[in-house]
């Protein structure tokens, strides 16, 4: 009798077993026909074989051309910035490699490499013409490096909360970096599909938020983490890179303290990111160090008009000076 038992457990085991195993092929089979790219507007350049989208508003110069952070979508950050600019000039953003509509990344992909993206991207749409770099968090990193390089007409740069070079070293212990664990689960959910069956169930008020959950499921959001990890950045002082921009025009916009009031893995680092900010406004002569009040890091959100207007101000500095 107790064999039997036995038996049918098994039985019954093997067929849950089974049956999960089904009905899990079954919903990533669906989420797989559902999963369709959604398309973005813009426009298409080739970088080392590869095509960057980017989109571009306005005429005339000066060219601002507007640098998106580490883990941000260009349309999301940008979009409604650039609907409140003049068109007098020209403004463009883009989607770096492994982002948006632009293609996939190699995991190898450095923050220099980046750089020299962002430096062919200004030439192919500025040519000789001036141009305003707006870069946010990890795009000041690379609006640095292409900035040192000298090979645009560079007007001036304004900086969004940017990173710095050192801030792992410097915030070692309290805020620590994207870790390997965080990048081997994407990877696994990519494969898997967990996410991706996720979003069978779910609906959407956008197009753009069905595409955002869509991408930080994807291949493309992990090779990104990859290139994050295998690059290991963020650790060298600033002083190494030996950057001196003269009287470059530059605008350092940083968050507010108070704005982290209540968020105890983020106000423990205010203080030290508040000077890591300073020593970036110290790369030029001719530099601006604003606090902007009520901004957390995320400034495009928290405070676009302020954003709007030292775009417009500086705009009408390169202007003048032309």
């Amino acid at each position: 009798m107790s064999a039997t038992v036995k038996r049918l457990s098994s039985n019954k085991l093997v067929l849950s077993v089974y049956l999960v195993v089904a009905i899990y092929v079954i919903l990533r089979l669906i989420a797989l026909y559902q999963n369709k790219e959604i398309p973005l507007p813009g426009d298409y350049f080739t970088f080392n074989d590869k095509q960057v989208r980017y989109v571009c508003e306005g005429s005339g110069t000066p060219y601002v051309i507007l640098e998106t952070g580490f883990g941000s979508d260009s349309e999301v950050t940008w979009s409604s910035i650039t609907k409140q600019l003049p068109n007098r000039f020209t403004t463009c953003y883009y989607d770096r490699l492994g982002y948006g509509g632009s293609d996939n990344v190699p995991t190898t992909f450095t923050t220099e490499q980046k750089s020299q993206l962002q430096e062919s991207l200004i030439q192919h749409i500025a040519g000789d013409h001036p141009v305003i770099i707006v870069a946010k968090s990890y795009g000041g990193i690379i609006a640095r490096r292409t900035a040192a390089r000298g090979k645009i007409n560079l007007a001036a740069m304004i900086f969004l909360d940017s990173a710095h070079e050192n801030q792992h070293t410097i915030l070692s212990g309290r805020l620590e970096p994207i870790s390997d664990t965080v990048k081997n689960f994407q990877y696994l959910n990519a494969a898997l599909g967990f996410s991706d069956i996720m979003r069978i169930f779910k609906t959407y008020d956008s197009q753009t938020a069905e595409r955002i959950d869509q991408y930080y499921s994807s291949f493309k959001w992990a090779n990104v983490l990859s290139t994050y990890r295998n690059e290991k950045g963020f650790y060298t002082p600033l002083e190494q890179f030996n950057y001196d921009f003269g009287d470059l025009k530059l605008v350092v916009l940083s968050q507010d303290k108070e704005a982290y009031a209540g968020h105890p893995r983020f106000s423990a680092v205010v203080d030290d990111w508040a000077k890591m900010q300073e020593s970036i406004a110290k790369l030029s002569d001719n530099s601006e160090h604003i606090v902007v009040k009520g901004s957390t890091h995320n400034m495009t959100a928290d405070a676009p008009d302020v954003v709007v207007s030292k775009i417009v101000d500086t705009v009408a500095f390169v202007s003048q000076s032309e």
